[in-house]
Formats: C-alpha cells, sequence, structure tokens
C-alpha cells in the first residue's frame, strides 16, 4: 500500500513550486496526477512526465482509473503526492473512498463567476461546496501555495467567500 505523503488542488499541476519545493518537503517518489482529460492526451502527458525530478515518477490517470487502483492495491507503493487540476475530481476521489486526512489546495484560476480567496486561488460556489464536504467530514482542506508564506485554514476561506 502507498503512503499518501500530499494531495494538492493546483490548476498548473506539475510547475517550479511544485518540483522544486512540495516534492521534496513531501518525500515523494510518485507523483499521481488525476485528470481525466490529460490522461486522455498523450502529448501533454509526455511534457508532464518529462518535467518531473529525476527519481521521481509521473503516473497520470482518469478518475475512474484511479478509483480503481485504489480499491485493488491503494496504488501500489512508495510515498505519493497526488495532483488534480480541480475541486470536482477531487470531490469525486474523495467520494470514491480515498482517504483525505489533508487536503492542500495551490492555485485554482480566477474566471467569471469565481471570487479570489487568495492570489492564487479562486473558487466558485461549486467548488467551495464540495470542498466544504470535504472539510467537514473531518479532512483539514487549507491553501497553502508555497512553504515560505503562511497558509490558511478553511475557517478563513468559508470567511471570505461569505463576504
Amino acid at each position: 500500500m502507498a503512503n499518501i505523503s500530499l494531495i494538492r488542488i493546483d490548476s498548473r499541476l506539475i510547475h517550479g513550486q511544485v518540483i522544486t519545493k512540495w516534492v521534496k518537503i513531501a518525500k515523494a517518489n510518485r507523483i499521481i496526477i488525476i485528470d481525466d482529460e490529460l490522461a486522455q492526451d498523450d502529448f501533454m502527458a509526455s511534457i508532464y512526465t518529462a518535467s518531473a525530478p529525476k527519481g521521481i515518477s509521473v503516473e497520470i490517470i482518469s478518475v475512474d482509473d484511479a478509483l480503481k487502483t485504489w480499491g485493488e492495491d491503494q496504488m501500489g507503493k512508495g510515498e505519493l503526492l497526488i495532483l488534480f487540476k480541480d475541486a470536482q475530481s477531487c470531490h469525486r476521489m474523495y467520494k470514491g473512498g480515498l482517504p483525505m486526512k489533508k487536503l492542500q489546495i495551490g492555485g485554482l484560476p480566477s474566471a467569471s463567476g469565481r471570487k479570489t480567496i487568495l492570489r492564487a486561488v479562486s473558487m466558485d460556489q461549486e467548488d467551495f461546496e464540495k470542498l466544504k464536504e470535504i472539510s467537514d467530514s473531518g479532512s483539514e482542506v487549507y491553501i497553502h501555495i508555497i512553504p515560505e508564506e503562511p497558509r490558511m485554514d478553511f475557517e478563513k476561506i468559508e470567511k471570505k467567500m461569505k463576504e
């Protein structure tokens, strides 16, 4: 059974902060990207796979395949950093049984109908409700963009959504 070191929602998936900081902090040797669209895009998947640091394997799978893999053998062995592009995919995995003691939010893009919570994190009501359900289950849901900055706990996220 693999050990989940970090679960992170970040629309950019693998990028500088993830590679240089979060992989090391999590002591991860495997990055699992769970995203339906990317799992179907061999070209983009190859770019993400090639961008991983030496010694870190990258696997890109759909939500359905991830649920199946989790159910069969808890994703094998190793220290996992699990990445989601959006709250919806993360919520589907949560509902499917992926344990989430902690859920880190690192980046969700701004767009029309979305509220900026912190500089790199915006969400709409649907995102908020899905994350609240995860938080209400006892999971520690928080925003933490980079390790050098303080994190924002879910209570503050909730206050920002109500402003």
